[in-house]
């Protein structure tokens, strides 16, 4: 544990700033204040103690500690980096608190921004069936890590991908026309593409609309819908972007015909 620098110390460090201002998302608060250390000796500053106000007409944190990294030689004079970490739930807003030092109070402001933040687990999936029209439910738990609330979004349609495709459509390319030259064969390979590749896969979430508050989590539904197109002896992969997070999706056939 870090102990506290002595007031007697503290009284001697001072700062030319009326207000210090930190802004950021909520875990990762930083600003600067430029300090002068009028003691004798070498002093070390790791924190200060932000303590609330009791001003009623503003927005007060609640006391926490505010980390320096700051070592000064006597009559130094320097501008260092402060940081503070709160709950990722944080509201945002403006607060003002006040540290002690130089024997005076010093008001903190911290501006905290609003932040849209989401975990999805699990990320990766594999189902049975190929078949045109099978339906299969993804179902995630997401848990909302910001101080927002956050709108589960609705994913309309996405692509499945016959990773073998390009394989066999570059491979009947190669094979056909093999005298004819480079323009030949990727017509041969872009013909095969277009005729294999399959429409977009339905998907639909449930849970679409429904508000999940910061720091709460939920169940959510997805169900994809194989295309018409599909051919059931094939397999698939499927990519969804959910926000800003990726689900990967495996369908296998599992026929022997």
């Amino acid at each position: 544990m870090v102990s506290k620098i002595p007031d007697s110390i503290l009284n001697r460090i001072n700062t030319k700033e009326e207000e210090i201002i930190l802004n950021g998302p909520p875990g990762l608060l930083t600003g600067t204040v430029n300090l002068k250390n009028q003691n004798k000796d070498v002093a070390r500053v790791r924190y200060l103690d932000l303590k609330a106000t009791r001003d009623r007409k503003s927005k007060s944190l609640d006391s926490k500690q505010l980390y320096f990294n700051s070592k000064l030689r006597a009559g130094e004079e320097s501008m260092e980096h402060i940081s503070l970490s709160l709950a990722p739930d944080t509201a945002p807003g403006t607060y003002e608190n006040y540290i002690e030092l130089g024997g005076k109070k010093r008001k903190v402001v911290t501006v905290i921004q609003p932040t849209i933040a989401i975990e999805i687990t699990p990320s990766d999936f594999s189902f049975q069936g190929t078949k045109p029209g099978t339906e299969h439910l993804a179902t995630i738990t997401v848990t909302n890590m910001g101080n927002m609330d956050f709108q589960i979004p609705q994913v309309k349609h996405v692509a499945p991908m016959d990773m073998d495709l390009l394989c066999r459509a570059f491979g009947y390319g190669f094979r056909q026309d093999m005298e004819e030259g480079f323009s030949k064969t990727m017509d041969h390979v872009t013909r095969n593409l277009k005729e294999n590749l399959p429409k977009w896969a339905k998907a639909k979430v449930a849970e679409a609309g429904r508000i999940l508050k910061p720091g709460r989590n939920m169940l959510v539904n997805i169900k994809i819908t194989i295309p018409p197109d599909a051919k059931a002896d094939n397999d698939y992969d499927l990519l969804i972007r959910f926000w800003d997070k990726d689900l990967n999706m495996i369908f296998k056939s599992h026929q022997t015909n």
